[in-house]
């Protein structure tokens, strides 16, 4: 499979239950209500920032920036559909967060074939998701999921543990009873909104979002109890707000009292928020563009003498995946706490008004005070959760009272720092501040005096660097900052030269990654250079291999040929996952330690029938090496086709001609979904060819081998 763009992304795949029954029992109904239905979850994919891939028949294939984003279309899908009742049919849906290879308008990848099978064993009207996906959720969605074990889905090796929210946990996220112990229709009994579902988490249910009866349009009402001192700051609050009218913050809609009640409407941001958003982890550049944005809104409302006071991300909201984030969720919260404070005996608190564990300012927490400087404390933390990931818990030393910032990038931290600050003293106090340092200049990162080069070299005596491995580099550094590696390699040469290292260099530390993480990995990368006669320069020697440690001139090397033999017959197999998997020291395992190399591949989830085929291509290969001793060995380079067979052995495995029916049969009991769009792809190719063209598409998709021996098997064809 030739190389294509990675990316990282939310897949999910959705299914109707048992389709075919249906359709047998009354073919013109069933297949109008799928239709309904997938328009339904079509209107739920656009409306929350999700790409739809394609059509699968009675399913969807749909990708969406982060998992939560994801769960949220999830949700409003079943919504919609059981608001439908009996006119709607059940649906499954399977959720992955991975890697997936883009091919025109098509996705493939293992990503893509795990999804397809999470839908076959979710709820109806539910969803099914791996435990890595589970761990960067919402945890709102979280506390309702329930673990389901280790599952066997069918055509992985291992078996997986699942979670899955079903129908019920999906609609009570959705719609929580409504218990505010208030007459809520009362309220808004001379306004155009009626209620559509709470929005807060808290028992009061004090945060509500509305529909506007004669427009599509929906707000958010925030209910406040409030006498007569609190109802007036409230207002003069309210009304410094609605005069800002910035495009980054929703617009005030309404307010006014009754009963008691301080009722604020504001304009509803549809849209996914950032918590649970993978698209700022280790992405530096990213990172500074989300500061920058948020920091220009905090300017002009701390200009006005206001402050937002509950800044995390599940508050920044992208409407549009290219556009700049609202900051949404004011709730008027310094006239609140300042009523708190001085009458600490009015009523408990809302979480807004007691802060939010590890984003409320230490002061705050402390004296009850909100300031500007405790709103850029708030976002300092949400900046840092959202580079770093995981959860607040694992980032802050609870012992020395401060934030985990070590081993960052530098000038990350340089941004980060003054801005988590515990004592307000020290603390950035104004967004001016941390606009100005953000566009201040990097500071220079490489000493040059040093006493030596951060790369070893030929000479002594300032030689120049030594070409690097661009698979040896990735390996490294894989290891350590994930996927957005080869991302950021991607246009780079197999073999990167001498002078070609600061720049990459530069660019890698750029994007984010630690200088020294980078000078380590180009150290151990380079590619050793062959002894040199006295007055014999660089610039005449033969090209090293990439990916290859060389000990000739030659870069067709009988060793270094083996080792690109192996990799080409591995990518053959697995797909572009072989470039993250393959590293020198399995190079080096598949001559001298075949059984340190099998176990290695074990721990990477090769399946067994693709390690015997690589162990015994080494064996043979390493035979021949052995009786050709000096000779150089000929095999195919990378990418290329696998090598060629005899035509008795064509003869041999000449494949069954299969009936339409029969090879959709196949596909659908071994394959699922994903089978049936292979199936359409391969319609018109000769019948003769079928098996063999089916086979290839389907590991184009990232189907496991041992699944692709039975299909063969069936085919009647020796693979």
């Amino acid at each position: 499979m030739p190389e294509q763009a990675r990316h990282l992304r939310a897949i999910v795949f959705s299914d109707v239950v048992d389709s075919s029954l249906k359709i047998f029992a009354d073919e013109l109904i069933a297949i109008q209500r799928i239709k309904e239905d997938l328009s339904l979850i079509r209107d739920a994919v656009q409306s929350h920032g999700g790409l739809l891939v394609k059509s699968l028949g009675d399913g969807l294939l749909v990708t969406f920036d982060g998992p939560t984003q994801a769960l949220q279309f999830i949700q409003s899908a079943v919504e919609a559909l059981s608001a439908r009742g009996r006119q709607s049919l059940a649906h499954r849906f399977g959720l992955h967060t991975g890697e997936i290879y883009a091919d025109g308008d098509d996705i493939l990848g293992q990503g893509v074939h795990l999804a397809s099978r999470l839908q076959t064993v979710s709820p109806a009207n539910g969803v099914a998701f791996t435990r890595s996906t589970y761990e960067l959720i919402d945890p709102r969605f979280r506390q309702l999921a329930w673990g389901m074990g280790d599952v066997e889905l069918k055509g992985l090796p291992e078996r997986m543990d699942l979670y899955c929210l079903g129908p019920e946990e999906l609609l009570r996220f959705g719609r929580v009873p409504l218990e505010t112990g208030l007459n809520v229709d009362a309220l808004l009994q001379d306004t155009p909104y009626s209620v559509v579902r709470p929005l807060s988490r808290s028992k009061e249910r004090n945060t509500l979002l509305l529909q506007e009866r004669q427009r599509d349009r929906q707000a958010v009402l925030k209910l406040i109890p409030a006498d007569a001192a609190l109802e007036e700051a409230l207002r003069v609050e309210s009304a410094c707000l609605d005069r800002l009218r910035h495009p980054r913050i929703p617009r005030v809609l309404d307010v006014y009292a009754q009963g008691g009640i301080f009722c604020f409407i504001q304009e509803h941001i549809a849209g996914p928020s950032l918590h649970g958003s993978l698209d700022l982890l280790r992405r530096k550049q990213r990172l500074a563009e989300l500061l920058r944005q948020v920091l220009q809104v905090l300017e002009v409302v701390h200009a006005a003498g206001l402050v937002h006071g509950d800044i995390h991300p599940a508050n920044l909201i992208l409407p549009d995946s290219d556009g700049a984030p609202f900051l949404v969720d004011f709730s008027l919260l310094r006239a609140r706490t300042e009523a708190k404070r001085q009458q600490p005996e009015g009523g408990e608190p809302s979480l807004s008004e007691l802060g939010r564990p590890y984003f409320t300012a230490p002061e705050r927490a402390r004296f009850g005070r909100i300031t500007p400087a405790a709103d850029l404390y708030a976002l300092g933390v949400s900046a840092l959760l959202l580079y770093c990931g995981g959860e607040p818990s694992t980032l802050y030393d609870e012992t020395l009272a401060c934030w985990k910032l070590e081993g960052l990038d530098l000038e990350v931290q340089r941004w980060l720092a003054p801005l988590l600050e515990d004592q307000p003293a020290r603390r950035l106090k104004h967004a001016a501040d941390a606009l100005q340092l953000l566009d201040q200049p990097s500071p220079v990162l490489v000493s040059h005096t040093a006493p030596q080069s951060p790369l070893p070299t030929r000479s002594t005596v300032d030689g120049p660097r030594q070409p690097v491995s661009k698979v040896a580099l990735h390996d490294h550094l894989v290891v350590i900052y994930g996927p957005m590696v080869a991302l950021l390699l991607e246009s780079t040469p197999s073999t990167i030269e001498s002078h070609q290292l600061p720049s990459l260099q530069e660019r890698l530390v750029g994007a984010g990654l630690a200088l020294a993480d980078v000078e380590e990995a180009m150290r151990k990368a380079q590619l050793k250079m062959p002894d040199v006669p006295v007055g014999g320069g660089i610039e005449t020697m033969a090209p090293l291999e990439p990916s290859v440690v060389v000990p000739q001139a030659q870069a067709a090397a009988p060793e270094a040929g083996l080792q690109v033999a192996l990799l080409a017959l591995l990518r053959d197999r697995v797909g572009p996952i072989a470039d993250f998997i393959w590293t020198t020291e399995l190079c080096e395992a598949a001559q001298h330690d075949p059984a340190f190399l099998r176990t290695q591949l074990q721990n990477s989830s090769v399946p067994v029938a693709v390690i015997d085929e690589l162990l015994a291509k080494a064996a043979t290969l390493s035979a021949q090496l052995s009786a050709s001793e000096g000779e150089a060995l000929s095999v195919p380079a990378p990418n290329t086709a696998p090598l060629p067979v005899s035509r008795a052995e064509e003869e041999s495995a000449a494949p069954a001609v299969l009936e339409d029916d029969q090879l959709r049969a196949h596909l659908t009991e071994l394959i699922g979904p994903i089978g049936l769009t292979v199936f359409e792809q391969v319609r018109d190719v000769s019948k003769t060819d079928q098996p063999r063209a089916v086979l290839e598409a389907l590991r184009r998709y990232g189907v496991d081998e041992a699944l692709l021996d039975e299909l063969a098997l069936r085919f009647g064809l020796t693979r």
